[in-house]
């Protein structure tokens, strides 16, 4: 199912020609594995304990700008590359997730930003990263400190 924001930013997507996407009908297994590698408090990520962060407070009026800084400065860190996909998910108002190249999330933020109020989730494909941009003024970056062999014996249902 989708609601009235999924369907304006499909819309939106085909308009500045955003090719390679995923749409995500079942977000639900892509939330438990988020919640999984980030501890949540109070209903937002809490990135205290990872060890690689950063976190910034962003102006509302050039919200759009300081998103798009902070992931460029993510990409010039190696954090992230401008071929490697990304899931976003939003927390109220879109139902669906949406999978796309970095590339194109820069391209994408300013809608996000600025027509979809609510809460926004960057997650990598692997799950080991994540972009939280809040309804707060804040944008955080963290990464999970579990290997990827750490992360498939814990999706199988095994601690090491």
């Amino acid at each position: 199912m989708s609601s009235y924001y999924d369907n304006e930013l499909v819309s939106h997507m085909k308009t500045i020609k955003i090719g390679d996407v995923t749409i995500i009908s079942q977000i639900d297994n892509i939330t438990e594995l988020m919640m999984e590698n980030f501890q949540f408090k109070n209903g937002r990520v809490c990135f205290t304990e990872k060890q690689n962060k950063k976190y910034i407070m962003y102006s509302s009026s050039l919200i759009s700008c300081d998103v798009i800084s902070f992931i460029n400065e993510l990409i010039q860190e190696n954090i992230f590359e401008l071929n490697e996909k990304i899931i976003y998910i939003g927390d109220s108002l879109t139902e669906n997730g949406y999978e796309f190249y970095v590339h194109d999330l820069l391209k994408i933020i300013p809608y996000l930003m600025n027509d979809i109020p609510q809460h926004h989730y960057f997650l990598s494909d692997d799950a080991t990263k994540l972009i939280y941009v809040s309804f707060e003024n804040e944008i955080y970056f963290g990464e999970c400190n579990l290997s990827k062999a750490e992360l498939l014996w814990n999706r199988c249902g095994f601690i090491l």
